[in-house]
């Protein structure tokens, strides 16, 4: 047979099958998009330039989206073989051969995948330009974003659509291959068996589930949460499709057992269909609940890194302006006070033959320790980077803690002033270097203080003189010589009249440059950063805003797509159910309370999901200086109930295209 003959076969098959062609065209476009414009972001400008982390951040999402895509377009694929089993059975019937018939399926295969391909590029770029397009208008950010795409990303997402539909087409072919022709004439009409209940794989399900709980609730700092971050959402993921898989198997068939309950008409309906159904589809419900917390978690954070950039600037400056002194390993704390104060006169002088007045001016002196606590014992050690953080303890002299401090206090020669953030490490005396002080505690740092470390809360110490704190330098180096730590400073002033800041600014950072102090100095203004901070917090909203529109389109699509392959499977089965005796309304309400459940079990899960996840996020937004816990919990309770109004809006309409389907 000539291919001109089998191609009008499959071109015909296309045409009398579109009312299953068109969702599965439709979900394969917007599958192929979606992929597309996510694999683009990680070559986006904005996010190369902004962080190092983002573009694995990204990477890891497009993989993320990769898995859905290929479980979603097998799934769509199953079904849309399940109609057709039939009309390929009667084709055995008729003559065909089995190669035949492969040969139909492979042109069928390209004609739809191909379109749907090229479609789906383009359906991504436009829509990723005009989202883009929009986004800037609507949040009018001081910098706009641009959307990118690169011929590698493009190539990268149609080579792996190419391979997801090559294997359905494998697929596909195997089932005709190894089918008798009875059994594809009755393939349509075959029913799903009962599935058979795993506790093993529940169990599994329960323990990764709560390990990736347990992660979250016990992460203690920053730098721990990002990197254990992606192994919490594995173990969730996991967790999350093997207790749809398994769970909701064993939790329906012990319904089923509870014979008071079970045999009534609208339970026996709704769970009877559930329990037969939940084999096929607890994939797709654990798809939607992943993608819900992904929406959730994208939105929220993003809304509250913009929502708290004011936070951060005073967080980051106490005052307007702020000087960081940094000095070498010889500098004493008397010099380092020297010299502070010379600048100070320096910058007064300055800024009154600009014509500014200065005022809340301070300074304060100190060093960064690291160590771990050893009995009554502070071990120091070198800290250059890693996962492992030890303890970090700031030490600084009673004079400077004076300046800052609501209440002043007053030290002997071997006191010390002492506050930890954890509880546990309290003491009533320590020992540095074979030297054991008497410790006075304090329930708080000076909140000036609050903003010099974002990864974790520091230890405080408050020696008596200056010369201690010398000495306690001096020993630290002298054990620890390759890495030695020095005094450092930071110095805060505000102006009376702050107008022409910028120029202010400048104009300081112009006379710094042309001093010679003895010591590094790093001028920065709380208005010199705010256009930056805006610029990046805004680019951060701009994408979760964007993802979250990717991943709420992911999910509709499944949503979409679950509604019309029950509603095909449904039909014969509540016609059957009303011809031997139970009336419309019964079975309405029982398919009414079937697909409501379908449709609370994903929002519940997210929820859940990201209450859970609430603590490791939280921790991650304090390396963007977010320390306020009520703006975070306020942010994701609005965004949860914005995004459960959208999925409400999504169940009203896929509902209906259910019912219209089975009625």
């Amino acid at each position: 047979m000539k291919i001109s003959f089998f191609s009008k076969m499959a071109w015909r098959n296309i045409k009398a099958n579109r009312k299953l062609y068109y969702p599965y065209s439709l979900s394969s476009i917007l599958s192929v998009a979606v992929f597309q414009m996510m694999a683009s972001l990680m070559t986006n400008d904005f996010v190369r330039q902004r962080s190092a982390a983002l573009p694995s951040l990204f990477e890891v999402g497009t993989l993320v989206i990769g898995v859905f895509s290929v479980i979603f377009i097998f799934y769509v694929n199953s079904f849309l073989m399940k109609r057709r089993k039939k009309e390929i059975g009667l084709y055995s019937v008729l003559g065909l051969e089995k190669r035949h018939v492969a040969r139909i399926l492979v042109i069928e295969n390209v004609m739809v995948s191909g379109l749907s391909i090229l479609t789906g590029l383009l359906v991504g770029v436009l829509f990723g330009r005009l989202s883009f397009l929009f986004l800037n208008y609507l949040l009018d950010l001081p910098n706009a974003m641009g959307y990118s795409t690169s011929w590698e990303m493009t190539g990268m997402t149609a080579l792996l659509f190419i391979s997801i539909f090559t294997l359905t087409l494998l697929y596909n072919i195997a089932q005709v291959t190894f089918s008798n022709p009875i059994r594809l004439l009755k393939g349509g009409k075959e029913g799903e068996k009962e599935p058979k209940s795993s506790p093993i794989l529940f169990v599994i399900g329960l323990l990764s589930l709560g390990a990736g709980y347990y992660i979250s609730l016990t992460i203690d700092n920053p730098i721990s949460a990002v990197n254990q971050f992606f192994i919490a959402v594995l173990l969730v993921i996991i967790g999350t499709y093997l207790l749809y898989t398994a769970g909701s198997i064993i939790i329906l068939k012990a319904l089923k057992r509870n014979k008071a309950f079970y045999y009534k008409p609208g339970p026996f309906i709704s769970i009877s269909g559930m329990l037969y159904r939940m084999k096929q589809h607890a994939v797709g419900l654990a798809n939607i609940s992943i993608l819900s917390v992904m929406v959730i978690i994208a939105v929220s954070t993003t809304v509250t890194l913009y929502a708290g950039t004011e936070e951060t600037l005073n967080n980051r400056f106490p005052e307007e302006n702020n000087l960081s002194v940094m000095t070498d390993e010889e500098m004493s704390s008397r010099e380092l006070k020297e010299t502070i104060e010379s600048v100070q006169s320096d910058l007064n002088e300055i800024s009154s033959e600009e014509g500014y007045t200065m005022t809340d001016q301070y300074y304060f002196r100190y060093m960064t320790l690291w160590g771990e606590m050893e009995g009554s014992t502070l071990a120091f050690q070198d800290f250059q980077g890693g996962s492992e953080i030890p303890l970090m303890v700031l030490v600084m002299p009673m004079d400077d803690y004076n300046r800052l401090a609501e209440e002043p206090v007053t030290l002997s020669g071997n006191d010390l002033l002492f506050y930890t953030p954890d509880p546990d490490l309290n003491r009533d005396s320590l020992t540095l270097f074979d030297k054991t002080f008497d410790l006075k505690q304090i329930n708080d740092m000076p909140g000036v203080m609050n903003g010099m470390s974002q990864l974790i809360d520091p230890i405080l110490l408050v020696t008596p003189d200056d010369s201690t704190l010398d000495t306690l330098r001096n020993q630290r180096n002298s054990e620890l010589a390759e890495y030695p730590v020095t005094l450092s400073a930071d110095f805060f002033w505000s102006l009376e009249n702050s107008q022409n800041s910028t120029e202010y600014a400048t104009r300081i950072q112009e006379s710094l440059r042309d001093t010679d102090y003895p010591v590094g100095l790093f001028y920065e203004s709380r208005d010199g950063n705010r256009e930056d901070w805006y610029s990046t917090n805004g680019g951060f909203l701009f994408l979760g805003i964007f993802l979250g529109g990717l991943f709420t389109i992911g999910a509709v699509l499944i949503t979409y797509y679950k509604q019309i392959s029950e509603g095909y499977e449904d039909k014969e089965r509540i016609q059957i159910m009303q011809k031997v005796g139970l009336d419309k309304e019964t079975t309405r309400q029982a398919t009414h309370s079937q697909i409501l459940w379908m449709f609370t079990l994903p929002i519940l899960t997210a929820a859940l999901h990201t209450a859970f996840a609430y603590p490791i996020v939280q921790k991650m937004l304090m390396l963007f200086g977010i320390t306020s816990n009520t703006l975070f919990t306020l942010t994701t309770l609005g965004v949860v109930m914005g995004y459960s109004l959208i999925y409400w809006i999504i169940y009203r309409v896929t509902s209906k295209l259910y019912l219209s389907i089975v009625e």
